[in-house]
């Protein structure tokens, strides 16, 4: 990520910097229980990364739901929130790797997750002031597999996005990045692992953030 080439990075978050996807996998997974529907894998997949748009609109015609889309939003967002108010789940590595590629790079953050549960996360103290952008899917209508997020961090960053490194943990997140044009570091999560296909496509794949080096 030294390499002369590079000029910013570009994080992720669920998945990658926060152990979150279990998270939003169990929540969606009670909601669709309480309906009588079997939450699967599949379902979860499709909806890694995505807007909140596009998640909301998954879960409403997936679940038969007979609620509007902020309705939907709010169910599932308000238990999010509920949860990292408890507990934000760090990944191993996660905060020294930020702090440490923000020594030498400017550092941005890209995520298809709401802003509410965006900004909880980087004013804890592990993150506070560590990014100088950042931007969540709503902001600009597509989310990943899109590039749009990407495009926009890498805009305010004042860096061409051809000159950033982003890190992914998700297939949607690996084709996003690529479409951006970035290089892509792979970190993707066994329990949610992107097609191998789909990885194949990562300039560098590995098994945890502890492995991420600067010369990478």
């Amino acid at each position: 990520m030294t390499k002369p080439e590079t000029q910013a990075v570009i994080f992720d978050l669920d998945g990658l910097l926060i152990d979150s996807e279990i998270v939003w996998n169990t929540v969606r997974a009670e909601i669709a229980a309480q309906r009588g529907v079997v939450w699967t894998e599949a379902d979860h997949r499709a909806v890694m990364g995505v807007s909140t748009a596009e998640w909301v609109a998954y879960m409403i015609e997936r679940l038969e739901l007979d609620l509007g889309p902020a309705e939907v939003q709010e169910l599932v967002s308000s238990r999010m929130v509920a949860s990292y108010r408890e507990r934000i789940p760090l990944k191993p590595g996660a905060m020294e790797l930020v702090h440490k590629v923000g020594e030498h790079l400017p550092v941005g953050l890209a995520s298809g997750s709401v802003r509410n549960l965006i900004d909880i996360v980087i004013s804890a103290p592990e993150f506070a002031g560590r990014f100088r952008a950042v931007v969540s899917a709503d902001e600009v209508g597509r989310g990943k597999p899109h590039p749009d997020v990407y495009l926009e961090t890498a805009r305010r960053l004042v860096v061409a996005p051809e000159a950033c490194v982003c890190l992914e943990d998700s297939g949607h997140g690996i084709d996003a990045g690529k479409a951006a044009g970035m290089r892509v570091i792979a970190v993707p999560d066994p329990r949610f692992m992107p097609e191998a296909a789909t990885l194949a496509r990562a300039d560098v794949v590995v098994d945890s953030l502890t492995e991420v080096t600067l010369e990478m």
